[in-house]
């Protein structure tokens, strides 16, 4: 299994920052070639599926929330979410820390891709910081 982690700064407060992150809505604008399907607002236990596909090609990328965790005063905001796809398997843990200048996120995963071999485990923790980096950029400016 694969892991990686992204440490990035916001320039906004930690409860705007948590907020943009759990959008479920603007996933699908800040990452390519997928959208995300959900009722309601995050929550614990709430189920989506994010489907990426190119023209007929595609997967579809089950998860559950399991921890949901606003922030509130300088206690951080705490999100774990659980991939359980045949394509993707995983889970994602991701904090938002009150800093001087806004805050920090911290986005760890852990991520098995099919059936790859353990091999490629650097090569897809690789690609998966660089993917999820871009997105996470763009969710948080």
């Amino acid at each position: 299994m694969a892991e990686f982690t992204i440490v990035l700064s916001s320039p906004h407060p930690a409860p705007e920052t948590f907020a943009r992150l759990v959008d479920w809505d603007a996933h699908t604008a800040a990452i390519p070639f997928t959208r995300l399907h959900h009722d309601g607002e995050p929550r614990l236990g709430q189920r989506f599926v994010a489907r990426t596909a190119i023209g007929p090609w595609g997967f579809d990328d089950p998860m559950e929330v399991q921890l949901l965790r606003r922030p509130a005063g300088n206690l951080p905001g705490v999100v774990e979410v659980v991939k359980s796809g045949q394509v993707i398997r995983g889970r994602v843990r991701w904090t938002v820390t009150p800093a001087a200048t806004g805050s920090t996120v911290e986005w760890h995963q852990r991520i098995n891709l099919g059936r790859l071999p353990a091999v490629l485990d650097p090569v897809v923790g690789l690609v998966g910081r660089l993917a999820y980096g871009s997105g996470l950029r763009r969710l948080v400016r």
